[in-house]
């Protein structure tokens, strides 16, 4: 036993990840087993996960990962950091790969990408800012009826669309997008869902 500890022990100080969570449990059984405690049948489960996840296959699975790394995995993982930074939600991961100037670092772990991009709600983010405006910037747009307040059916020009910092839902066209209403000097955000388009006026009939 004491011998598969100190196996895996070294490959993570191989790898150079000292600070892991599997590192500092590895180390709290080494010194239980050295002492000739008997481990438990969870801490013997927890054992082999981690055997596993420092297999040769799965350090060999890790750096395939990592030379494959691409820009648009680059692109859907800052949005859902940047996002979820906002939300307060997985905050471990956010704050390992995001500096304090909101700058990236490092390229995270597969299972640390698919439980941060994955899900339905980075998902939906994530297509909601990449996905193409429905309305031309510079064109006019119309806020729906279904608007409650005085933007109800207020015509708007379309200045510009939004990125994670602005993106409010993960709901289908909550994109959002900057519009300057009719009559108003101060532009204000809202989300595509909200908007439809102009109608064009028709010419008077003579």
């Amino acid at each position: 036993m004491l011998q598969r500890i100190n196996n895996t022990i070294g490959r993570i100080s191989i790898a150079g990840d000292e600070s892991s969570w599997d590192f500092g449990f590895l180390e709290s059984l080494q010194g239980q087993v050295a002492k000739g405690t008997i481990l438990s049948p969870r801490q013997q489960e927890l054992l082999s996960e981690i055997e596993g996840r420092w297999s040769d296959e799965a350090i060999k699975s890790r750096v395939s990962w990592e030379d494959d790394w691409n820009t648009d995995q680059e692109a859907k993982f800052t949005i859902a950091l940047r996002y979820y930074k906002k939300t307060g939600y997985y905050s471990n991961i956010v704050y390992k790969y995001l500096d304090q100037d909101d700058g990236r670092t490092g390229t995270p772990t597969q299972k640390e990408y698919n439980k941060l991009v994955l899900n339905k709600y980075a998902a939906g983010v994530i297509r909601n800012i990449q996905s193409e405006g429905k309305f031309a910037v510079g064109s006019s747009a119309v806020f729906r009826a279904t608007i409650i307040g005085d933007l109800r059916n207020k015509p708007v020009i379309i200045l510009k669309y939004g990125n994670e910092d602005t993106v409010q839902s993960h709901a289908k066209g909550a994109k959002p997008v900057q519009v300057l209403p009719i009559g108003s000097s101060d532009p204000i955000w809202t989300e595509e869902r909200h908007l439809k388009k102009a109608q064009k006026r028709k010419s008077d009939k003579r």
